[in-house]
């Protein structure tokens, strides 16, 4: 009997171990279920107002062209005198000689035309550092005259390095209000802007493959342009193409991605671009279209500075050209098989870039995208009179800046469960 009694002892003993551990799995399994969790960007209601309690002003930048010519092509540069008035943002611009011609590709067509400025000498405007050489944008498709402002902001707050400032503007030219515009920096190698060395190169892929210096690429037919400096020869522009061909073959090679390309390509900025773009849905990049990389002197491919978003936040021409449709849209699918989404697929096919994606997205959507929902608050305010303005000189748009703006903090808000998605099927 003793001996029965203590074999049911053990037994007892060896049944509550068993369930202890079983308990104890479950619960750290529960545990780490919860962690694991992100949780999602509360989609509230989003009042079409704004805040009156800030100052409605932009700087107002004054261009008066020798002998009050228009500028009507973009080769040619015209003589000119420009000032600017800060209103209480910025300090005044005093008067300085310039030069003007006109820029963009699709937007020149446009009745409200883009800008390029060349100053006489390098000058700080609106407290950004020196350089001759400034845009002026029009974001004539733009009625929110938000879009590139907002896209920078995350940029900025993600680290891209080069990322544009947008100042916010009205803009004058020869007595005439043309309206408002973007100042911003030029896309250059410049000590102040994409600041890559002496031997550094910045390389555009675009459709428009409309640069003197160009190739498609082997594998993927990307159309490469070198934006950036011009080549001392052919032999020179020869040797750069066959660098940034080594990098894609490298991305085609058979050990891809257990390959080396991680030495010479910078995955978490592949990442911030992916992230930028995924949520300000730029569906562009896909063709691809103003998609830039930049390489140090004796440095690694590097992604930026990002650039042009008027054609994102679900801009459709077909439902009259107005913002903010198919927010369900992922920006980068399967069925997608233009030469950037293959592109960027590509790279999404290492495991490390995936996991880099999500939790760097992790981190910008907890901590910073409701530091993005204030900024966009704050500039729709600033410019809620110019906005006023603008609509009046060109009637585009729905002219109603609270609901834009109320609008496009919603995409954006609804964007976030489309990128959580996204990348949880990644």
């Amino acid at each position: 009997m003793d001996k029965l009694n203590m074999h049911k002892d053990k037994f007892t003993f060896v049944i509550s171990q068993s369930f202890s551990f079983i308990l104890m799995i479950l619960v750290l399994f529960s545990c780490t279920k919860k962690t694991s969790v992100n949780p999602e960007i509360t989609l509230v209601e989003e009042l079409p107002l704004l805040d009156e309690r800030i100052k409605a002003a932009v700087p107002h930048v004054y261009i008066n062209i020798d002998d009050q010519q228009e500028v009507v092509d973009k080769e040619v540069y015209l003589n000119a005198e420009i000032y600017m008035e800060g209103n209480g943002k910025f300090k005044d611009f005093e008067k300085m000689k310039t030069k003007i011609k006109g820029r963009g590709n699709s937007t020149w067509s446009k009745a409200k035309k883009p800008f390029r400025l060349k100053l006489d000498k390098k000058s700080s405007l609106f407290n950004l550092p020196e350089a001759k050489d400034w845009v002026l944008l029009a974001n004539y498709n733009d009625y929110t005259l938000m879009t590139n402002a907002v896209a920078m902001k995350i940029g900025k707050q993600l680290g891209m390095p080069y990322t544009h400032d947008i100042i916010s503007v009205d803009l004058t030219i020869n007595g005439v209000y043309r309206g408002n515009y973007n100042v911003t920096q030029q896309v250059e190698i410049h000590e102040n802007r994409v600041h890559v060395g002496p031997n550094g190169i910045l390389w555009e892929l675009d459709t428009y493959f409309d640069e003197e210096w160009k190739y498609k690429t082997k594998h993927f037919n990307l159309p490469v342009m070198l934006k950036d400096p011009d080549p001392e020869s052919e032999f020179q522009f020869e040797t750069w193409k066959v660098d940034f061909q080594n990098f894609e073959n490298l991305l085609h090679a058979k050990e891809f991605p257990k390959n080396s390309y991680g030495n010479i390509f910078d995955k978490q900025q592949f990442v911030n671009f992916l992230i930028v773009n995924m949520l300000v849905a730029n569906h562009e990049i896909c063709h691809p279209k103003s998609v830039y990389i930049h390489k140090k002197s004796g440095g690694i491919f590097t992604m930026g500075p990002i650039w042009d978003f008027d054609f994102s936040f679900g801009f459709n021409e077909k439902r009259e050209r107005t913002y903010f449709h198919d927010v369900g849209l992922d920006l980068i699918r399967e069925s997608d098989h233009r030469i950037g989404a293959e592109f960027y697929k590509k790279i999404l096919k290492d495991a490390e870039v995936r996991v880099l994606l999500n939790r760097t997205w992790q981190t910008y959507k907890n901590n910073k995208f409701n530091e993005l929902m204030q900024f966009i608050d704050v500039f729709a305010a600033e410019i809620r009179d110019s906005q006023k303005r603008d609509f009046e000189k060109w009637k585009v748009g729905n002219n109603n800046m609270a609901l834009n703006k109320a609008n496009m903090k919603t995409f954006l808000r609804k964007r976030t469960k489309v990128v959580d998605d996204y990348i949880a099927k990644l």
